[in-house]
């Protein structure tokens, strides 16, 4: 088929050349209507060549190119990164052309994938960074409005468990004993954990303190250490340890310190001057709370394989190391605790994150009056 075409001149280059544009229609007229939507794309701001690369290949230069250098922390990046890579990179919305995503398809997308299994928080991580994309796109020219905008979010069904109906993992204060009876006294293991017992504080905010960080009888709490990747280029990164901002404002808090680890502080503190000694110059100086062997950052998968290994000598059921902040939060309840209180110390930005702890106290509550039954009193 023979197609027809018309030229549009856009301007000169630095030579003095014309730069032209080609449309092609299988008729004069479809050729036609086809540069006159192109010139009206100009006249209203709109740059129609960027509009019609698909979102894929744009979030991907955006992120690489704007988004990299804008000031976001490593652990955030990654997290776009891997958004990117899992759920636009060659997925339905991520083959399509930037300017013919609509509300619609987006909204599809979203319910594609809550179906699927997804969590609403997850959603809601993907559609902060499909908005912030979205955004940035509009004020460039690429498209005309925002198609995520009044876009609603999917939600749980009302006959789905809420998050304050999930089980809570704890720990029995005689699993605790266990469990540190478990750990070798001179590993810094025992002293991690302890900590974690007695503060509820989470294991990346643990890691990097330093002694600094201990006032009179609180602690500090202001900032986290977590591993992420360091892109030295689009297909090369490592794995390094990061110390960065806690993962929000609430989390910058101080807690106090019970009279009983104050103790074992001070017994932590003999260890470590012992393990300088030992390793001489090779050590390296800091003033962390909980350094490694060798002066440096504790890291945590090593931490989490030690705490496997606790765990499994004290012949206690697997449970994730965060389940001692919960266990904290849950005795500090137990004990009458006001729940704001409770709040504040975990550092959750509301107090309905905290709600969770509360029925799970509840549950205890019912647990320990069921054993009445036992008295056979009546």
């Amino acid at each position: 088929m023979e197609y027809l075409r018309t030229t549009l001149t856009l301007g000169y280059d630095s030579q003095g050349t014309q730069i032209q544009k080609q449309f092609y229609g299988r008729t004069k007229g479809e050729a036609e209507e086809k540069k006159q939507n192109y010139v009206f794309m100009l006249e209203n701001g709109i740059n129609p060549d960027l509009g019609i690369i698909t979102l894929d290949k744009t979030v991907y230069e955006w992120l690489w190119n704007i988004e990299r250098y804008s000031g976001n922390k490593s652990s955030t990046f990654e997290r776009y990164e891997s958004i990117y890579i899992n759920h636009i990179k060659d997925s339905m919305i991520g083959r399509i052309q930037v300017s013919e995503i609509n509300k619609l398809l987006i909204q599809k997308y979203y319910n594609e994938l809550m179906d699927s299994g997804k969590s609403t928080i997850f959603i809601n991580k993907l559609h902060k960074l499909l908005n912030k994309f979205f955004k940035f796109a509009q004020s460039e020219g690429f498209i005309v409005r925002n198609p995520l905008y009044g876009l609603k979010l999917p939600k749980k069904d009302e006959d789905d468990l809420n998050y304050n109906e999930r089980e809570i993992d704890t720990f029995t204060d005689d699993e605790i004993k266990a469990i540190l009876n478990a750990i070798e006294p001179d590993n810094k293991t025992r002293y991690i954990v302890l900590f974690a017992v007695l503060t509820g504080a989470r294991m990346g905010e643990i890691l990097p303190l330093e002694k600094i960080d201990l006032v009179g009888d609180v602690v500090k709490i202001n900032k986290s250490l977590r591993s992420v990747r360091v892109y030295t280029d689009e297909n090369t990164y490592t794995y390094q340890l990061k110390v960065t901002r806690p993962k929000s404002e609430s989390s910058i808090r101080e807690i106090p310190i019970p009279e009983k680890l104050k103790t074992e502080l001070k017994n932590l503190d003999i260890l470590v001057k012992e393990e300088r000694l030992r390793l001489g110059p090779a050590y390296k100086p800091n003033n962390l709370l909980f350094p490694s062997i060798t002066g440096t950052y504790t890291d945590d998968k090593n931490l989490r394989t030690s705490w496997k290994r606790a765990l499994k000598r004290a012949n206690i059921p697997y449970k994730k190391f965060h389940a001692l902040r919960h266990t904290y939060a849950t005795r500090m309840i137990e004990n009458g605790v006001e729940l704001l209180t409770v709040s504040r110390l975990l550092g959750h930005s509301t107090i309905k994150t905290t709600e969770v702890y509360a029925h799970t106290s509840e549950e205890s509550k019912i647990k320990a009056v069921q054993t009445l039954n036992s008295k056979l009193y009546v």
